[in-house]
């Protein structure tokens, strides 16, 4: 991403560029890779640290991350434990070092991304001191009442499908029905995007609509932070927070925000904050590539193919995510799905109805929860069916498949869209 406006200058300076960010890109690594913790003894161990993270929690276990004295661990301990974020625990345990190869999988890398460097997969953990009150802190207890309210509504799997939809929590969803939107491409749908983020500021600016329109905006982006936070600030919801502050700062300014501008600049942002997300995290890969895709092929699909209205326009967003995420799907997952663009189609009348009514019954209780259960489960019925059908293609890219591909897409976007790449790089910049 960060070459892409060297494309643009005489080809002399395009080996200086690459060059260059080669050489930066080393140099932030290396920074990153100082956080790692130096010599430490692995085995039984007992320290003292901080919960720094929210609180993973799932059906049989708990996942906490407590920064100690040696660097950030991993541990892992029972579903029983009352514990929040902040409070200073005492951990006692077998400390290890993550794997880097289970089955071709680099969990130490993935790890990484987080500050995490250690592992200890059957702790036992007291508490030493409670919390002081945070904002954060606030805020994740704020969301595991929400998750809880909404257990206390619907059943399994309805309940973690609408807090996937409003909350981004995919922790408590069974894996029959995670390996259904997985093969049918709807995963999407229980990942807090842009959309999330449209609705919020939309939202905002209906309530206050009394208000000055500066003062809007600020409010609108001083929400979306609290969001972000809220939500557990995955790579898709860092990304859609990032560009949809821009546009308000856009808007702020009086000037009129520019999707490619916004879109290169948080990837930047972002790589630059944690330079492993580029390489080890898929989601963030995933995210941009769809978002790429959807500024790029959508209007081509609406000028050159028939069809209007909101089933056409669901196939075509579908569908420009799906080529431009092509790539990267097939190297991670080694499969094609040919039914994404269709069920997508299918499913996009009930999943508006499904996040109001779940939103409503938070507050309204079981009378809004009753038409919740009846669109969330539409949409698990679809889901369902669909993967039964044999309709996903086995395929296997190797590395020089996955660069010839992706070569490929990036040229067919310049062939159509130079001159507003351009624009989008150096308006403002």
């Amino acid at each position: 991403m960060w070459l892409l406006p060297f494309v643009f200058l005489p080809k002399r300076w395009w080996l200086c560029a690459i060059l260059f960010f080669f050489l930066f890109g080393v140099f932030r690594v290396n920074l990153y890779e100082k956080q790692a913790p130096g010599f430490v003894e692995y085995g039984f161990v007992q320290f003292e640290g901080q919960i720094v993270e929210e609180i993973d929690r799932r059906m049989d276990y708990q996942k906490i991350t407590v920064a100690a004295e040696f660097g950030r661990v991993l541990v892992k301990i029972s579903k029983y434990e009352d514990l929040s974020f902040g409070d200073l625990v005492s951990v006692s345990g077998e400390l290890e070092m993550p794997s880097d190869d289970i089955e071709g999988f680099d969990y130490a890398a993935y790890l990484a991304r987080y500050r995490v460097w250690l592992l200890m997969n059957r702790a036992s953990v007291q508490l030493v001191e409670e919390a002081s009150f945070s904002v954060r802190g606030f805020l994740y207890d704020f969301k595991w009442k929400l998750e809880q309210r909404l257990n206390s509504l619907l059943f399994e799997p309805e309940a973690s499908f609408a807090a996937g939809l409003l909350l981004g929590s995919r922790k408590g969803m069974p894996l029959e029905l995670t390996e259904a939107f997985k093969v049918t491409g709807l995963t999407h749908i229980v990942a807090i995007s842009g959309y999330n983020i449209s609705l919020i500021i939309a939202i905002v600016f209906w309530m206050l609509s009394f208000l000055p329109l500066r003062q809007r905006i600020l409010v609108s982006s001083f929400i979306i932070l609290l969001f972000v936070i809220l939500v557990g600030a995955s790579a898709a919801v860092l990304r859609a927070g990032i560009m949809g502050v821009m546009a308000l700062l856009a808007l702020y300014n009086g000037r009129r925000s520019q999707v490619f501008f916004a879109l290169l600049w948080s990837a930047t942002f972002m790589v630059l904050i944690n330079p492993y997300v580029l390489v080890y995290d898929v989601g963030f890969q995933l995210s941009f590539a769809s978002t790429f895709g959807l500024l790029v092929f959508v209007p081509l699909f609406q000028k050159y193919l028939p069809g209007r209205g909101v089933l056409a326009e669901a196939f075509y967003l579908s569908l420009s995510a799906q080529i431009a995420t092509f790539p990267l799907t097939v190297y991670n997952f080694g499969y094609l799905s040919l039914m994404s663009p269709v069920v997508n189609v299918l499913v996009a009348p009930f999943l508006p109805f499904a996040m109001f009514f779940s939103a409503l019954a938070l507050v309204f209780g079981k009378s809004a929860a009753l038409f919740a259960y009846v669109n969330l489960r539409a949409v698990e019925l679809l889901a369902l069916l669909f993967a039964e059908l044999p309709l996903y293609v086995p395929v296997e890219f190797n590395l020089l498949d996955f660069l010839v591909s992706l070569l490929v897409l990036f040229s067919s976007s310049l062939f159509f869209y130079k001159s507003k790449l351009v624009r989008a790089f150096w308006r403002g910049s």
